[in-house]
């Protein structure tokens, strides 16, 4: 259910007429600190979708998602937030994603939908954003009525495991941006490496 629902507000995104005005719509990189920067940097002008924290009662769900939209322009911060006429700024892509998403519904089964409204939006205010021209909102939507949780998992349904991969760091650890970069595929140890690799590949039958 809930990769279904992600999958499709990033789909109703790019789908819109704000679509064609990003470079990047995806769900929100699995990334933190400098990589996460240098990410935004890359994509910007971009939305991201991302899962949020959400209230679960009585095997009922109601699912919040954020809605990280990124802007960055090199003719200064005003030209960032209105836009110039060329690049979108960041108060179009807030003003288009709170159009396109309050009332939106999104199916997450062959009979299955939710509707969602938009419950907030918050300024993302960070010096080391703002050194890179970066500027980011984040909208913050819910479904509009509890839902029930899914059924138990099929587990006839999942694929076949195959391979596990871990990497093991020894103190003095290396900083979670270092640990992202050894996630990348294929994997960047341009700057540090785990101190010892694993990886176990199953037999199949």
């Amino acid at each position: 259910m809930l990769a279904e629902l992600e999958t499709g507000l990033v789909a109703l995104i790019k789908a819109s007429a704000l679509g064609s005005r990003l470079r990047q719509v995806d769900s929100l990189p699995d990334l933190e600190g400098d990589s996460l920067i240098g990410r935004f940097t890359t994509d910007a002008p971009a939305v991201y979708v991302a899962l949020g924290s959400f209230p679960v009662r009585n095997r009922y769900v109601r699912p919040r998602f954020g809605i990280a939209c990124v802007a960055r322009n090199s003719r200064g911060h005003q030209a960032a937030r209105h836009g110039d006429g060329v690049a979108i700024g960041l108060y179009e892509m807030l003003d288009a994603v709170m159009a396109l998403m309050d009332g939106a519904v999104i199916s997450y089964g062959a009979d299955e939908a939710a509707g969602f409204e938009v419950t907030s939006c918050d300024q993302v205010a960070s010096e080391p954003l703002f050194q890179k021209g970066l500027y980011v909102g984040v909208l913050q939507i819910q479904a509009v009525v509890d839902m029930p949780m899914p059924p138990f998992l099929d587990e006839s349904s999942l694929a076949v495991f195959q391979t596990f991969h871990a990497d093991f760091d020894i103190e003095p650890h290396q900083p979670a941006a270092e640990h992202a970069k050894w996630l990348h595929e294929p994997a960047d140890y341009s700057s540090s490496a785990p101190e010892l690799p694993d990886t176990l590949t199953l037999p199949q039958e």
